[in-house]
């Protein structure tokens, strides 16, 4: 998800803080339904999504570390 907001409003703040709660909330949602198949994830998984996640890698970047932690299983 790729979501630039630049803003110095009050309300652009709060934007911001809402679309990181629900971030956070899809990925408690994404390690549970993993939890309930039986696959817990690593920190460095974790990490990886979270950086995804929050836009601090483009998804070409994500899905080649992903690739190369999957081929180091």
């Amino acid at each position: 998800m790729h979501i630039n907001v630049v803003s110095q409003t009050h309300k652009g703040m709060i934007l911001l803080r809402s679309l990181k709660k629900r971030n956070q909330v899809a990925l408690l949602y994404v390690k549970s339904s993993l939890a309930i198949e039986g696959i817990i994830l690593t920190p460095q998984e974790n990490q990886l999504l979270l950086d995804r996640s929050n836009g601090r890698m483009k998804n070409a970047d994500f899905l080649a570390r992903a690739l190369e932690m999957a081929k180091n299983v």
